[in-house]
């Protein structure tokens, strides 16, 4: 996120910590765009949750930076048609979600092969054989999520990096929860039979 957007929302604003998303919502409903008291307790609790999903799905820093500063532009004026039919965040994700594909058409128009995927960053290790070194487990995470499905790739992102539940991402992917459940385990299925198989090839071409 830009320097600027950062400090603004670093600021706790004495009063409203305590109310709910939807309580902050309400207010800047009301006071926006006049008031940007409430906006800032919004960017405050979330600022950091949108930058870091916008890494996990596009993997740039810079990229990042400016889809998390265009996503929250886009809640500043789009936030009066919030009806409260979803949590926040739910709403808040499909904007993050949208602005992070429409980004990624771009970049990856500009990138070669497969080098498009080489900078993503992983949601969560799986329950596996780990390689000592954290910073080349790190790496085998990264690799092993570039090289998944993007839609496996996104509902491990959702459930891991924004702490949406099950409801939460179904009602996001616009399907049932029976149905995210079951991709969501598949999603994870192949991410350890994946990371094993890369953890495995890496492990043979250093012996």
């Amino acid at each position: 996120m830009v320097e600027a957007l950062r400090k603004l929302a670093s600021r706790t604003i004495v009063g409203l910590e305590v109310l709910s998303d939807a309580e902050i919502v309400a207010l800047c409903q009301k006071e926006l765009p006049s008031d940007l008291t409430a906006y800032r307790e919004l960017l405050r609790r979330y600022e950091g949750l949108v930058y870091n999903t916008c890494m996990k799905l596009i993997g740039s820093k810079q990229d990042a930076e400016e889809v998390a500063q265009d996503a929250l532009i886009q809640v500043f004026h789009k936030i009066h048609l919030f009806e409260g039919r979803s949590e926040f965040k739910t709403w808040l994700y499909k904007i993050v979600h949208n602005y992070c594909r429409n980004r990624l058409t771009k970049i990856i128009r500009k990138r070669k092969g497969s080098e498009q995927f080489e900078e993503y960053s992983s949601a969560n290790e799986p329950d596996t054989e780990e390689p000592k070194d954290q910073g080349l487990a790190s790496e085998l995470v990264q690799e092993t999520m570039s090289k998944m499905k993007e839609k496996e790739r996104e509902i491990l992102v959702m459930k891991f990096t924004t702490g949406m539940t099950i409801p939460e991402i179904s009602e996001a992917m616009g399907i049932g929860e029976s149905a995210t459940k079951m991709r969501f385990y598949r999603a994870l299925d192949s991410f350890k039979a994946l990371y094993g198989d890369i953890n495995k090839a890496n492990s043979t071409q250093q012996a």
